[in-house]
């Protein structure tokens, strides 16, 4: 149904009846044509809320690009520092703190990809209008 077309129809019907003297059919071709342009205006305000719901999802999912890049620099980072901890102690105490700060490393990395997924998942926003 085209509401503008639908809105054109009432108006000549009114002009009809305006000229028949038709007061009170006036007013109810006045009333369902206000509702008509009720039911225009709603969809231009849901295309918009699409609109900008669809800017800020978007928007959204670069940053959590750029944080991903981060995250993945981090792991890194930790992982070259682990090593050369290794590298400066004694062989028993190097590998001990190897190892600990591997364990310590992939506990961080684990919790912290799960939290990231998370609010990746949560980002992920489907509207239906």
């Amino acid at each position: 149904m085209d509401l503008f077309h639908e809105i054109r129809q009432i108006e000549v019907e009114i002009a009809k009846a305006i000229l028949a003297g038709a007061d009170a059919t006036v007013g109810a071709l006045k009333s369902q044509k206000t509702a008509f342009e009720r039911q225009l205006q709603l969809a231009a305000l849901k295309c918009d809320m699409l609109r900008d719901a669809n800017n800020l999802a978007e928007d959204s999912a670069h940053i959590l690009h750029g944080k991903e890049t981060m995250f993945d620099d981090w792991g890194r980072e930790l992982t070259r520092i682990q090593s050369q901890l290794g590298i400066s102690f004694e062989s028993k105490t190097g590998d001990a703190i190897s190892s600990q700060l591997q364990n310590e490393i992939r506990k961080l990395c684990t919790d912290r990809e799960e939290d990231f997924r998370e609010l990746q998942k949560s980002t992920k926003i489907n509207f239906h209008i």
